[in-house]
Protein backbone atom coordinates (compact mmCIF):
# COMPACT_ATOMS: atom_id res chain seq x y z
CA UNK A 1 0.00 0.00 0.00
CA UNK A 2 1.39 3.43 -1.15
CA UNK A 3 1.34 5.59 2.11
CA UNK A 4 -0.96 8.52 2.28
CA UNK A 5 0.05 10.70 5.60
CA UNK A 6 1.51 13.98 4.96
CA UNK A 7 3.80 15.54 7.66
CA UNK A 8 2.92 18.68 8.59
CA UNK A 9 6.45 19.27 9.46
CA UNK A 10 8.64 17.77 6.81
CA UNK A 11 5.76 18.77 3.86
CA UNK A 12 8.75 20.48 1.21
CA UNK A 13 9.31 17.61 -0.94
CA UNK A 14 7.19 14.72 -2.12
CA UNK A 15 9.53 12.13 -1.37
CA UNK A 16 9.18 12.37 2.37
CA UNK A 17 5.68 12.79 2.20
CA UNK A 18 5.43 9.60 0.97
CA UNK A 19 8.12 8.05 3.33
CA UNK A 20 6.96 8.98 6.61
CA UNK A 21 4.38 7.06 6.81
CA UNK A 22 5.89 4.06 5.34
CA UNK A 23 6.66 0.85 7.36
CA UNK A 24 9.59 -0.31 8.64
CA UNK A 25 10.95 -3.57 9.74
CA UNK A 26 11.30 -3.71 13.73
CA UNK A 27 13.05 -5.84 15.93
CA UNK A 28 12.82 -7.40 18.48
CA UNK A 29 15.78 -6.45 20.29
CA UNK A 30 15.04 -4.40 23.52
CA UNK A 31 16.81 -1.02 23.59
CA UNK A 32 18.17 0.37 26.75
CA UNK A 33 16.08 3.47 28.45
CA UNK A 34 16.85 6.57 27.01
CA UNK A 35 17.08 5.55 23.33
CA UNK A 36 14.25 5.92 21.14
CA UNK A 37 15.09 4.35 18.51
CA UNK A 38 18.34 2.25 17.04
CA UNK A 39 19.41 1.00 13.39
CA UNK A 40 22.35 -1.00 12.01
CA UNK A 41 24.38 0.16 15.64
CA UNK A 42 23.02 4.04 15.47
CA UNK A 43 20.95 5.54 18.41
CA UNK A 44 19.14 8.23 18.68
CA UNK A 45 18.54 9.35 22.37
CA UNK A 46 15.19 9.49 23.92
CA UNK A 47 16.16 12.96 25.25
CA UNK A 48 16.62 14.45 21.70
CA UNK A 49 13.27 13.46 20.55
CA UNK A 50 11.20 14.72 23.78
CA UNK A 51 12.99 17.93 23.36
CA UNK A 52 12.73 18.56 19.48
CA UNK A 53 8.66 17.65 20.71
CA UNK A 54 8.93 20.33 23.16
CA UNK A 55 10.20 23.16 20.54
CA UNK A 56 8.85 22.08 17.93
CA UNK A 57 5.16 21.99 19.57
CA UNK A 58 5.74 25.69 21.23
CA UNK A 59 6.42 27.26 17.91
CA UNK A 60 3.56 25.50 16.48
CA UNK A 61 1.03 26.17 19.17
CA UNK A 62 1.94 30.09 19.08
CA UNK A 63 1.29 30.26 15.55
CA UNK A 64 -2.46 30.49 14.88
CA UNK A 65 -2.04 29.53 10.69
CA UNK A 66 -0.40 26.13 12.27
CA UNK A 67 -3.01 23.83 12.06
CA UNK A 68 -3.23 21.37 15.52
CA UNK A 69 -2.25 17.85 15.67
CA UNK A 70 -2.24 15.00 17.70
CA UNK A 71 1.62 15.12 19.81
CA UNK A 72 1.93 11.73 19.65
CA UNK A 73 1.80 11.58 15.53
CA UNK A 74 4.53 14.43 15.91
CA UNK A 75 6.28 12.13 18.03
CA UNK A 76 6.06 9.34 15.79
CA UNK A 77 6.88 11.05 12.55
CA UNK A 78 10.40 12.44 14.30
CA UNK A 79 11.21 8.85 15.17
CA UNK A 80 10.30 6.67 12.62
CA UNK A 81 11.99 9.94 10.03
CA UNK A 82 15.22 9.53 11.73
CA UNK A 83 15.31 6.02 11.19
CA UNK A 84 14.60 6.79 7.79
CA UNK A 85 17.00 9.77 7.23
CA UNK A 86 19.59 6.76 8.20
CA UNK A 87 18.33 4.38 5.79
CA UNK A 88 18.79 6.88 2.84
CA UNK A 89 22.44 7.40 4.08
CA UNK A 90 23.49 3.78 3.71
CA UNK A 91 22.15 3.46 0.75
CA UNK A 92 23.42 6.56 -0.74
CA UNK A 93 26.95 5.21 -0.02
CA UNK A 94 25.97 2.12 -1.56
CA UNK A 95 24.58 3.68 -5.01
CA UNK A 96 26.98 6.60 -5.48
CA UNK A 97 24.20 9.07 -4.57
CA UNK A 98 25.29 12.30 -3.19
CA UNK A 99 23.85 13.38 0.23
CA UNK A 100 23.77 16.95 1.34
CA UNK A 101 26.42 18.22 3.41
CA UNK A 102 26.19 17.15 6.88
CA UNK A 103 27.19 21.06 7.83
CA UNK A 104 24.02 23.29 8.24
CA UNK A 105 24.01 26.86 7.61
CA UNK A 106 22.26 28.59 10.15
CA UNK A 107 20.21 30.82 7.45
CA UNK A 108 19.05 27.58 5.43
CA UNK A 109 17.44 26.13 9.14
CA UNK A 110 16.00 30.08 9.79
CA UNK A 111 14.60 30.05 6.03
CA UNK A 112 13.13 26.70 6.60
CA UNK A 113 11.23 27.17 9.66
CA UNK A 114 10.40 30.69 9.26
CA UNK A 115 6.71 30.18 8.68
CA UNK A 116 6.32 28.60 11.97
CA UNK A 117 8.09 30.71 14.52
CA UNK A 118 11.13 32.26 15.43
CA UNK A 119 14.37 30.37 15.26
CA UNK A 120 16.38 31.41 18.40
CA UNK A 121 19.77 30.01 20.52
CA UNK A 122 17.24 27.87 22.46
CA UNK A 123 15.48 25.72 20.01
CA UNK A 124 18.11 25.88 17.25
CA UNK A 125 19.55 22.42 17.81
CA UNK A 126 16.33 21.01 17.68
CA UNK A 127 15.42 22.81 13.77
CA UNK A 128 19.05 21.79 12.42
CA UNK A 129 18.31 18.32 13.50
CA UNK A 130 14.99 18.24 11.84
CA UNK A 131 16.42 20.26 8.55
CA UNK A 132 19.35 17.57 8.77
CA UNK A 133 16.06 14.89 8.38
CA UNK A 134 14.30 16.95 6.05
CA UNK A 135 16.90 17.12 3.24
CA UNK A 136 17.80 13.65 3.33
CA UNK A 137 14.21 12.49 2.89
CA UNK A 138 13.96 14.82 0.02
CA UNK A 139 16.15 14.97 -3.61
CA UNK A 140 17.96 12.07 -1.98
CA UNK A 141 15.03 9.27 -2.19
CA UNK A 142 14.40 9.82 -5.82
CA UNK A 143 18.11 10.02 -6.88
CA UNK A 144 17.87 6.36 -5.53
CA UNK A 145 15.18 5.55 -7.26
CA UNK A 146 16.26 7.23 -11.12
CA UNK A 147 17.51 4.19 -12.24
CA UNK A 148 14.54 2.37 -11.80
CA UNK A 149 12.26 4.72 -13.09
CA UNK A 150 11.07 4.55 -16.77
CA UNK A 151 10.60 8.28 -18.58
CA UNK A 152 10.92 11.03 -16.94
CA UNK A 153 7.86 10.84 -14.44
CA UNK A 154 9.72 11.93 -11.39
CA UNK A 155 6.61 10.47 -9.45
CA UNK A 156 8.29 7.63 -10.47
CA UNK A 157 11.66 7.95 -9.08
CA UNK A 158 10.18 9.11 -5.81
CA UNK A 159 8.54 5.68 -5.56
CA UNK A 160 11.22 3.51 -6.72
CA UNK A 161 13.03 5.94 -4.12
CA UNK A 162 10.64 4.70 -1.57
CA UNK A 163 10.55 1.33 -1.76
CA UNK A 164 13.91 1.50 -1.66
CA UNK A 165 14.19 2.49 1.86
CA UNK A 166 10.93 0.84 2.97
CA UNK A 167 12.89 -2.48 1.88
CA UNK A 168 16.07 -1.46 3.31
CA UNK A 169 14.63 -0.87 6.93
CA UNK A 170 12.71 -4.20 6.58
CA UNK A 171 15.82 -6.04 5.90
CA UNK A 172 18.07 -4.56 8.94
CA UNK A 173 17.13 -4.62 12.62
CA UNK A 174 15.28 -1.50 13.40
CA UNK A 175 14.34 -1.18 17.18
CA UNK A 176 12.22 0.96 18.89
CA UNK A 177 11.82 2.02 22.40
CA UNK A 178 9.42 0.02 24.37
CA UNK A 179 7.75 3.20 25.80
CA UNK A 180 6.95 3.65 22.14
CA UNK A 181 4.46 0.23 22.06
CA UNK A 182 3.75 -1.27 18.93
CA UNK A 183 4.00 0.86 15.62
CA UNK A 184 1.44 0.90 13.20
CA UNK A 185 2.75 1.66 9.80
CA UNK A 186 -0.45 2.02 8.73
CA UNK A 187 -1.89 4.72 11.26
CA UNK A 188 1.91 6.59 11.84
CA UNK A 189 1.86 6.18 15.10
CA UNK A 190 3.14 4.19 18.30
CA UNK A 191 0.35 1.84 20.01
CA UNK A 192 1.48 2.02 23.31
CA UNK A 193 2.44 5.48 23.58
CA UNK A 194 0.77 7.11 26.36
CA UNK A 195 0.59 10.22 24.30
CA UNK A 196 -1.34 8.74 21.68
CA UNK A 197 -4.27 8.11 24.43
CA UNK A 198 -6.79 10.77 23.27
CA UNK A 199 -9.47 11.15 26.10
CA UNK A 200 -11.54 13.24 24.75
CA UNK A 201 -14.78 11.21 23.42
CA UNK A 202 -14.95 12.62 19.98
CA UNK A 203 -11.23 11.36 20.00
CA UNK A 204 -11.37 7.99 21.38
CA UNK A 205 -13.16 6.69 18.80
CA UNK A 206 -10.63 7.42 16.08
CA UNK A 207 -7.89 4.30 16.17
CA UNK A 208 -5.97 6.43 13.58
CA UNK A 209 -4.71 9.53 14.64
CA UNK A 210 -3.78 10.99 11.17
CA UNK A 211 -7.35 10.67 10.88
CA UNK A 212 -8.72 12.67 13.25
CA UNK A 213 -10.71 15.48 12.00
CA UNK A 214 -9.48 19.25 13.24
CA UNK A 215 -12.88 19.24 15.48
CA UNK A 216 -11.26 15.62 17.15
CA UNK A 217 -7.66 17.51 17.18
CA UNK A 218 -8.86 20.79 19.02
CA UNK A 219 -10.83 18.56 21.30
CA UNK A 220 -7.51 17.11 22.91
CA UNK A 221 -5.90 18.08 26.27
CA UNK A 222 -3.23 20.58 25.82
CA UNK A 223 -0.70 18.36 26.54
CA UNK A 224 -2.03 16.05 23.34
CA UNK A 225 -1.87 18.86 21.16
CA UNK A 226 0.49 20.06 18.99
CA UNK A 227 -0.71 23.12 18.01
CA UNK A 228 -3.37 26.53 18.87
CA UNK A 229 -6.93 24.89 19.73
CA UNK A 230 -9.28 25.62 17.13
CA UNK A 231 -12.63 26.57 17.93
CA UNK A 232 -15.39 24.43 16.40
CA UNK A 233 -17.25 26.46 13.70
CA UNK A 234 -20.26 28.91 15.08
CA UNK A 235 -23.46 27.30 14.04
CA UNK A 236 -25.43 30.26 12.22
CA UNK A 237 -28.11 32.38 14.59
CA UNK A 238 -31.86 32.63 13.64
Amino acid sequence: MRPSIVPAFLSVSLASVALLASGCGVSDNELRPGVAAEVEGRQLALSKVDRAVEDYCALRSANPQAPPAPTALIRAQFVVGWTQAVAVGELADEQGVTLPSETIDRTAVEESWERLGTIDDDNYETFEWLTWIQRRLGDPVAELGQSEASGEDPQAAIDAGVDHVTDWLADHDVAFNPVFGSYDAEAGVFGGDPLSVPVSSEAKGGDDLAALTPEQVAKLPAEQRCGPAVAPPVAPQG
